[in-house]
């Protein structure tokens, strides 16, 4: 973690999974729990939290922060914002957690411009094996982004995108974990109908994605022909993937993808 902001403040308004795990990251990064505030609706997600400060209201979480994370539910962030409207926050710089939710929906409901950092992070941020999409305004300093971008990367790995991306990205990389759990499923599923025990099975499912995944990361090949290293004519991975071809397994992946992407639009407006 960088000196420059170990000794700044914080503030999270939203305690849940995401801003837990970042939480987490930047306490793994030595940042005290001291520096940081907290608000939620529901006091009972400060508990594993102990030590950070908390506030009774928005506004008095914000008071005085440098790292405002706006960590709510996309539905519910004109509540914060609103209360946030009347704050000094021109020391303040906001990083928004919330899907979908543009940098200029943000600052029209704040009545100003501010400094604002758009991020898309994912349920792995948990274990510290995320992946975060970040974006930001003009406001934003390269240094202040950099800091930023460090505090998700405490957590896992990060990249930069312009905001017009932020949307598709979310397809791709936050909520696609949804869509590999399925297919760990499916094949625990299908394992335990011949016969395998699938609890047992699961670990090793799981490394085998996980290896799969890692194979491909590291290596000169394309995806397509790391399948045909798999699937030895007439063979066993052939039969299997000609099922999967016929099915259209891809095209049902594109269509989710796309039916996320037109979800976050959406919220866009919201």
């Amino acid at each position: 973690m960088c000196d420059s902001i170990s000794g700044r403040s914080f503030s999270f308004i939203g305690v849940g999974n995401m801003a837990g795990a970042v939480l987490r990251g930047m306490e793994g990064s030595g940042i005290p729990r001291a520096s940081v505030c907290l608000y939620d609706t529901d006091p009972a997600k400060y508990i594993p939290f102990e030590g950070c400060r908390t506030a009774l209201s928005v506004a008095e979480a914000v008071r005085g922060s440098d790292y405002i994370f706006l960590a709510v539910k996309p539905q519910v962030i004109s509540v914060p914002l609103g209360e946030m409207k009347s704050c000094d926050l021109s020391s303040s710089v906001i990083v928004s957690i919330a899907a979908g939710v543009p940098i200029s929906r943000i600052c029209n409901e704040l009545g100003r411009e501010t400094a604002c950092i758009r991020t898309m992070p994912n349920t792995p941020l948990m274990i510290g094996r995320g992946v975060t999409a970040l974006a930001r305004n003009s406001l934003v300093s390269d240094k202040t982004f950099e800091d930023v971008k460090n505090v998700f990367a405490a957590s896992g790995s990060v990249f930069e995108l312009p905001e017009s991306k932020m949307n598709a990205v979310i397809s791709a990389t936050s909520s696609a974990p949804a869509y590999i759990y399925l297919v760990i499923k499916a094949i625990a599923d299908s394992a335990e109908a011949q016969g395998l025990n699938s609890d047992e099975l699961l670990p090793y499912i799981c490394d085998m994605v996980a290896g799969s995944a890692e194979l491909l990361k590291q290596s000169d090949k394309s995806a397509d022909e790391l399948i045909r290293m798999v699937m030895s004519p007439g063979g066993t991975t052939e039969r299997a993937m000609k099922v999967l071809y016929e099915k259209d397994l891809a095209g049902i992946i594109d269509s989710a993808m796309k039916a996320c992407t037109q979800r976050a639009s959406e919220l866009s407006g919201m």
